[in-house]
């Protein structure tokens, strides 16, 4: 003799398994590292040449950039910690988009504009660590 639920418990346990798996996934595509920032001019750069592409930029490590693939992508990048207690500031998320490469050698991961950085930490900490994601096109952003 088969076991009869009821459809709204079977339906809750669909959605709870929904939910878990989506948070699940949303976890697995974070990755830490590091952070540290460049001044301006931004320009030339790997992506884009002389074309400007506004202040909310970074170049990307060879742990992202693969081959330059990384070009015109969007990350999220949320600090988590540096050298001061305060480092951090606000909600300390900020959306960039790739457009450059950083050389070899580079002392982060992604490398912020200097106005990126600003937005979530401390300029005088120089470096941070960090949590990235791929991110979407923040709206406004052609």
């Amino acid at each position: 003799m088969a076991v009869k639920f009821p459809y709204s418990i079977i339906m809750a346990l669909t959605v709870t398994s929904c939910q878990i798996s989506s948070r699940f996934l949303q976890a697995q595509a974070q990755t830490d590292g590091t952070a540290t920032y460049y001044s301006p001019p931004y320009t030339p750069s790997a992506c884009y040449g002389d074309q400007d592409q506004g202040v909310m930029i970074a170049a990307a490590s060879d742990a992202i950039c693969n081959n330059g693939s990384a070009c015109g992508q969007f990350y999220e990048v949320t600090c988590i910690s540096g050298t001061n207690a305060d480092t951090c500031l606000g909600s300390s998320t900020v959306t960039v988009m790739i457009v450059d490469h950083c050389p070899s050698g580079c002392r982060g991961t992604i490398d912020l504009s200097q106005e990126a950085f600003a937005s979530i930490a401390d300029l005088s900490s120089w470096i941070i660590n960090i949590s990235y994601q791929k991110g979407k096109r923040p709206p406004g952003v052609l």
